[in-house]
């Protein structure tokens, strides 16, 4: 059985055939839906006396913040310090047991 099928996204005012895996079907419509969401945001956000901005600079925009999020995400979810300073107190531990 095919796990995939193809999708209609409509992202920045554009529509875009996609073929994705069944399972991820509301994953990528939430993402389509965040990147249209940011663009409407800055759209209604900076728009300037007489004239909007590109549509190639609203999805700029959307893009960095984003990205910003995504990397705010992944540093929240880094447990590397964490790990080192449960082996550390680990070795405090072992040290004062002997």
């Amino acid at each position: 059985m095919d796990d995939t099928f193809t999708i209609n996204l409509y992202i920045a005012d554009k529509h875009y055939p996609l073929r994705i895996k069944r399972s991820e079907e509301e994953l990528v419509r939430k993402a389509a839906r965040l990147i249209n969401d940011k663009i409407a945001l800055y759209r209604n956000n900076f728009r300037m006396e007489d004239s909007e901005l590109e549509l190639k600079d609203l999805l700029a925009m959307a893009a960095c913040q984003i990205a910003i999020q995504a990397i705010k995400a992944e540093e929240r979810s880094d447990s590397s310090p964490i790990a080192e300073s449960i082996i550390q107190l680990n070795k405090e531990l072992e040290d004062l047991l002997r």
